[in-house]
């Protein structure tokens, strides 16, 4: 590891150590009856077996909570059930109870239903209607994931979805198999869960989920320009050229949060490694030495120093630039690849300095349009 990437190592630590403590934890209610996949669905979103490595914890007769240590999700699963039985009325109302409770703990209330029906079995039945409407009434978001959609067929698919339309319920029909159909609608319910979740734990949801990769870049480079632009607003003393370098070199919280955004911080087994694997700290002291001989050419007739808006435009470049490159890692994550070879070939490339070649003019012609 480089001295660059030791000095930058310490930096993201010290502001992954706020962020972390941040976001707080999502909690989902995962409801189904025996057999429809609600295991295999939370797997899949979360790139974790909670019933093998998690924390269970009964929370009532048929609900247990499950938590992982570092990862800011809690799932509430309940047992499989049958409808119309005594044991599915007794679990029913338990948590009703439970989710309408005002005495129940902020950290262990329900902010999201995911209620799930095995699409091949090819009916939504009067009951579950009735039960989906009793847990809208506590007034928590849910969803109906219809699961195994790729074993079921079309037509009676479209039809549990008229179903559910008519009875104006939100629905995502769901493969668990990567390369079927793109997951179908997987990813739409990961959007749609992060846009009506809490707001409060909007980012703790999003930095779990490990499926819509895409989701997390659009929300990340949103974020990215509200820093830069809180950063460099009015008051900002303009800079000599020559210090573009510091510059960058002070942006190790924004790169820390981009890594947390993605679950970088957690996919290896410490920020040290991460640092390394990305060459976060070699990355910034390369393109900030680059930065300076490129300057006059973005900003032709500025002077010799860089205001607000122009540091707002390069640190915007750098953001997206790491931003790419851990939508890059993210993505391979998720189709299972290393990721080694492809760091070790792209920083050795000129592909870093030309994203954020690319990045920064889009910016500075942005400035100039405004």
């Amino acid at each position: 590891m480089t001295k660059e990437d030791y000095q930058m190592t310490e930096q993201v630590e010290k502001a992954l150590e706020v962020f972390l403590k941040e976001d707080g934890n999502a909690n989902i209610l995962v409801v189904g009856a025996t057999g429809v996949g609600k295991s295999a669905l939370v797997n899949k979103v979360f790139d974790v077996d909670f019933t093998k490595v998690g924390n269970g914890k009964p929370v009532t007769q048929e609900t247990t909570k499950y938590s992982i240590p570092n990862m800011p999700i809690t799932l509430f699963d309940t047992k499989g059930y049958e409808l119309a039985t005594e044991e599915h009325t007794r679990f029913l109302n338990e948590m009703q109870l439970y989710m309408e409770d005002s005495k129940t703990k902020p950290a262990d209330q329900i902010h999201m239903v995911w209620y799930c029906i095995a699409a091949p079995n090819s009916r939504v039945t009067d009951m579950d209607i009735a039960m989906i409407e009793r847990f809208m009434k506590t007034g928590k978001p849910l969803a109906v994931v219809l699961t195994k959609a790729d074993m079921a067929a079309e037509e009676d698919l479209r039809a549990m979805m008229a179903i559910l339309q008519q009875a104006n319920i939100p629905h995502f029909y769901v493969s668990t198999v990567y390369d079927a159909g793109d997951n179908f609608e997987l990813s739409k319910l990961i959007t749609w869960t992060y846009e009506q979740i809490e707001p409060s734990v909007k980012y703790a949801f999003l930095r779990a989920q490990r499926t819509n990769v895409d989701l997390v870049k659009k929300e990340v480079n949103k974020a990215i320009r509200q820093h830069a632009a809180a950063s460099f607003a009015v008051g900002f003393t303009p800079i000599p050229f020559a210090d573009g370098p510091l510059l960058l070199a002070n942006q190790s919280a924004m790169i820390g949060r981009i890594m947390k955004q993605y679950g970088l911080d957690s996919d290896f087994e410490n920020i040290s490694v991460i640092v390394s694997a990305l060459g976060a700290g070699t990355l910034v002291s390369n393109l900030g030495r680059y930065l300076v001989a490129q300057l006059t050419k973005f900003i032709p007739g500025a002077g010799s120093v860089i205001n607000g808006s122009v540091a707002t435009a390069i640190t915007v470049s750098l953001g997206f630039t790491v931003s790419e490159i851990c939508y890059r890692i993210a993505k391979k994550n998720i189709r299972g690849e290393d990721v080694t070879e492809f760091m070790t070939d792209l920083l050795k490339s000129d592909e870093v300095k030309k994203m954020f070649d690319d990045f920064l003019k889009k910016e500075m012609d942005n400035q100039k349009k405004k």
